[in-house]
C-alpha cells in the first residue's frame, strides 16, 4: 500500500560513558506526494515532502547487563509541543473572546439606538 505518510522509531549510534551505554531513540513522521512521467516529448516530475524528527527517549544499559534483564528507558518530554499547544489554545481563547466582545457591544449599542 503506497500511503503519503510514514511512521518510524529510530534508534541512533549507541554512545559509551564509562560502564554505561547510552542509545538514542526518536520518532521520524515524513508525510509526501511524489510523481513522475515519460512521454514521448521527454520526462518530468514534481514531488514534495515534510519531516518531523522528534527525540522520545533515552536507553540505558550497563555494559555487563545480563541478557535477560530489562534496559532502563529515560523519557525526553516534548517542551517544545506541549509549549506550542498552549500557544495554540490561548490564541483561539482569545480569538473567540473577541468575538463575544463583538457580539455584545453590537447588541448593547442596537438596543441603545432605539431609546
Amino acid at each position: 500500500m503506497n500511503t503519503p505518510w510514514h511512521i518510524q522509531n529510530l534508534e541512533g549510534k549507541p554512545i559509551t560513558v564509562g560502564a554505561t551505554v547510552l542509545t538514542p531513540q526518536a520518532r521520524l513522521i515524513t508525510i509526501g506526494r511524489r510523481q513522475g512521467e515519460v512521454t514521448k516529448q521527454g520526462w518530468g516530475g514534481w514531488g514534495w515532502a515534510l519531516a518531523l524528527l522528534a527525540p522520545k527517549a533515552i536507553i540505558v544499559r550497563a555494559r555487563d547487563q545480563c541478557a535477560g534483564e530489562e534496559p532502563k528507558r529515560i523519557p525526553i518530554p516534548d517542551r517544545t509541543g506541549q509549549a506550542l499547544a498552549v500557544m495554540a489554545i490561548v490564541g483561539l481563547a482569545v480569538a473567540l473572546l473577541s468575538v463575544f466582545v463583538q457580539m455584545f457591544s453590537r447588541s448593547s449599542s442596537a438596543g441603545r439606538k432605539g431609546d
